[in-house]
């Protein structure tokens, strides 16, 4: 478990201007464009955002997943940039430091090999002897609720749930014991009631082992009760920073209060009706001019169109907006109705 001095000494992931291109036949597509967040010692930080805004790309920066693309910015994890190091380096990183949930566990683990060989695999290319490596990793399946976990260890991907391969994704994840857990929309694939297993599971792990973890996902929801603070993205773009409830109740971006008007929720005598945002999340080869939200918000003003905005804190603000009219919905009681 980090230390108060490591607590001290800033953020844990902080990841700076990052842009992220991709070069196709129609020419260059950027995917990300100068992300700035940060992750703080076991602090749980979420990423929502539609499909496309950019969120697994991040993640997927983070560990280097993404050879083919053109990176600029830092990537700092514990002080140490990234970007800069070489992939000797970034091998030791992947697991050891930084463990990856993938949303599909199905497509993710080996269909030949038994799900104990696959978890201890990360301890073994490390020097951990193969008694040893499967002895721990039998103990955590069943720290993560999998019965019987010396039999099940020996058992294959498809002999096991959805919600049971995601607890075992969990282990891969946490066996050899990394600051930091990407969990990449865990939950997508499960039904409700075994994603608040899953969400619960992971929550009390995180708490247990000081573990800071970056989770992304598509519905706000599922973050209320699990991050600490979210960062909302939209056409590979931070468009909101803030502590949870602070999104929840007093949103400044008009993207965020589409989002939030989208979810179901019961605040008086009957339930409010739902909304949705119109339009279609733009094409990263062909983004519009100023902000990227203003052709589908209904708050969007001439400057919209003209001026990329910046993520700033305006006066009567409380966190970051990426909005020319932050200040003005600052000053709005009940946008949010």
């Amino acid at each position: 478990m980090t230390g108060r001095d490591d607590m001290d000494a800033g953020p844990l992931l902080d990841i700076r201007d990052l842009t992220l291109s991709f070069r196709t036949g129609g020419g260059l597509v950027r995917a990300l464009n100068g992300v700035n967040l940060t992750v703080g010692h076991r602090e749980r930080v979420g990423i929502v955002g539609e499909s496309g805004s950019g969120k697994s790309v991040t993640a997927q920066a983070v560990l280097g997943l993404v050879p083919a693309a053109e990176v600029t910015g830092e990537i700092r994890f514990a002080g140490e940039n990234l970007l800069a190091v070489p992939q000797e380096r970034m091998r030791q990183v992947r697991g050891k430091e930084i463990g990856y949930i993938f949303q599909d566990p199905l497509s993710a683990l080996d269909p030949v090999r038994s799900i104990g060989d696959q978890i201890s695999e990360t301890l073994r290319i490390r020097g951990v002897r193969k008694a040893e490596a499967m002895r721990r990793s039998i103990d955590l399946l069943g720290r993560v609720g999998v019965k019987n976990a010396k039999e099940r260890a020996r058992d294959y991907p498809h002999q096991f749930s959805g919600g049971m391969r995601q607890r075992v994704m969990i282990a891969m994840a946490l066996v050899a014991e990394p600051r930091l857990v990407i969990a990449d929309e865990p939950t997508t694939a499960l039904d409700v009631r075994v994603q608040a297993q899953v969400l619960d599971l992971l929550l009390e792990l995180a708490e247990e082992r000081g573990l800071s973890v970056l989770f992304i996902t598509h519905d706000l929801g599922v973050l209320s009760g699990f991050a600490e603070r979210v960062v909302v993205m939209y056409a590979g773009r931070a468009m909101e920073q803030c502590v949870t409830d602070e999104l929840f109740y007093g949103s400044i971006n008009p993207y965020t209060l589409g989002l939030l008007e989208s979810l179901p929720r019961i605040d008086g005598e009957v339930p409010r009706r739902l909304t949705t945002i119109g339009g279609q999340p733009p094409s990263p080869a062909h983004p519009p001019s100023g902000c990227p939200f203003h052709p589908r918000c209904r708050y969007a003003i001439d400057v919209c169109a003209a001026r990329v905005p910046t993520l700033l804190t305006p006066p009567n603000g409380s966190h970051p907006s990426a909005c020319h009219r932050a200040q003005w919905l600052a000053e709005q009681p009940g946008v949010l109705r």
